[in-house]
């Protein structure tokens, strides 16, 4: 069986090493050894993805040493650890075996950076695809129909990860728009946010609905801007993704948002242990809009509502009396 290493033993890199035991040999890492000990002996991720067995057949290390011995590398750490984690990694790297398949979804809060940018940024040229799509991890482990998009500026590679992930429950389709993709994993987590505000004030299917076709638009204008293809945002990593994280009720940033519009913020923040994606992409985004001066109305109203404590209602009305225009 070929070898793959999983770096990060969040949902998501645990429900992969879930699904993709059956065909490989594979390493999940952790990063807290008492975790990774805890993982061993019950078999199971407690506070990231409970209920799913972990098979025996899956390592589970805290060594991130041993875990480079893989030649392929999986890595699904939260955005804003990404960096470190590769600077850990690094003295490891080999840029002659090595492949990397980037899982995190987000943008590095003080630069604004795309995953992919920060793997680059710190290992140089190397050989790397990015996977995203409406991908909740316990429907994943669970064995539920799931289709993702696997990107890279390298059609082998990604035509070959395509091959290798794909089974009776996975299904991928390729791209070679590894700016779309990325950018769409960052910004739906912003807008999912404003989707869990809107469910629980019970604004209604209009709303929810023009809400979305708004933000895909504004995600799509924002993302051009940058080179991404305007087709990546009518797919799996743009609308797809911005359905499922806007409706799941595993959804963190769902979550998060019907907890703002409930006065609960800093009672969720304290009861997980999951990263929040939309709070550090929001600031990133905002960072970018700001040095560029790129309206985005949308993302601008969840930013305000969660880091400057504005009122939703205020925000609401901002929104719908905006100046008038074409769609």
């Amino acid at each position: 069986m070929e070898k793959i290493g999983i770096i990060g033993a969040g949902g998501w890199g645990t429900a992969l090493s879930i699904l993709f035991s059956e065909k490989f040999q594979v390493t999940l890492w952790e990063n807290f050894p008492d975790y990774a000990k805890i993982l061993r002996e019950k078999r199971e991720n407690p506070e990231f993805l409970p209920d799913f067995k972990i098979p025996e057949s899956v390592m589970i290390t805290d060594e991130i040493s041993y875990v480079c011995t893989n030649d392929i590398l999986i890595i699904t750490v939260p955005s804003q650890y990404f960096r470190s984690i590769l600077k850990r990694m690094k003295p490891f790297y080999n840029k002659d075996k090595h492949l990397f398949l980037i899982g995190t979804k987000g943008l590095e809060t003080e630069t604004g950076m795309r995953m992919s940018e920060i793997l680059i940024n710190e290992f140089g040229q190397c050989r790397f695809a990015v996977i995203s799509g409406p991908t909740i991890a316990s429907e994943v482990a669970a064995g539920k129909p799931t289709a993702a998009v696997v990107a890279s500026n390298d059609k082998i590679l990604a035509q070959k990860f395509q091959h290798m992930f794909s089974s009776k429950t996975m299904r991928l389709y390729t791209s070679t728009d590894v700016c779309g993709v990325e950018i769409c994993g960052g910004y739906k987590n912003i807008l999912a946010i404003g989707a869990g505000i809107i469910d629980v004030l019970e604004l209604g299917n209009n709303a929810k609905a023009s809400y979305l076709t708004r933000s895909i638009k504004e995600m799509k204008n924002f993302g051009t801007l940058f080179g991404a293809k305007e087709e990546t945002f009518w797919g799996l990593a743009g609308i797809g993704d911005l359905i499922t994280t806007s409706f799941s009720p595993a959804s963190r940033n769902h979550r998060f948002g019907q907890a703002v519009a409930m006065g609960k913020k800093q009672e969720f923040l304290a009861s997980t242990k999951m990263v929040v994606e939309g709070i550090y992409a929001s600031k990133a985004i905002m960072n970018i809009s700001r040095k560029y001066n790129i309206e985005l109305p949308i993302a601008s109203a969840v930013y305000r509502i969660i880091h400057q404590n504005s009122r939703v209602c205020d925000e609401i009305i901002n929104l719908m009396t905006r100046r008038l225009k074409d769609e």
